[in-house]
């Protein structure tokens, strides 16, 4: 069997957490949506449009977190498969070298 370097266990690790973080990411982005308008009808005037305008840039930035999180967990994702297909071929490929020695 060849020697292998690459820790895929490690490679899923960042996996999980950078699908965990997107999640903790699009969960900010719907609190920010929802909070805001929860406030009492009331509540008007200009203090009140800024108060919106922050939660709507608080919006925005939790979706541009959400979508860079999510984008690293597809690299990582395809790392891992990446990895764990080499591996996977270079290990058949050497027992097929190993049985064509006798």
């Amino acid at each position: 069997m060849s020697e292998q370097q690459a820790d895929t266990a490690e490679l899923e690790r960042l996996v999980e957490a950078l699908t965990a973080l997107t999640e903790h990411c699009q969960s900010l982005q719907q609190s920010a949506n929802g909070f805001a308008y929860m406030l009492p009808a009331q509540w008007q005037g200009p203090a009140m449009g800024a108060f919106l305008a922050f939660f709507e840039m608080w919006s925005l930035s939790a979706a541009s977190l959400t979508e860079g999180a999510h984008g690293l967990a597809l690299q990582a994702s395809s790392a891992h498969k990446a990895y764990e297909a080499t591996i996977h071929e270079l290990d058949t490929a050497w027992s097929k070298f190993e049985g064509s020695l006798g």
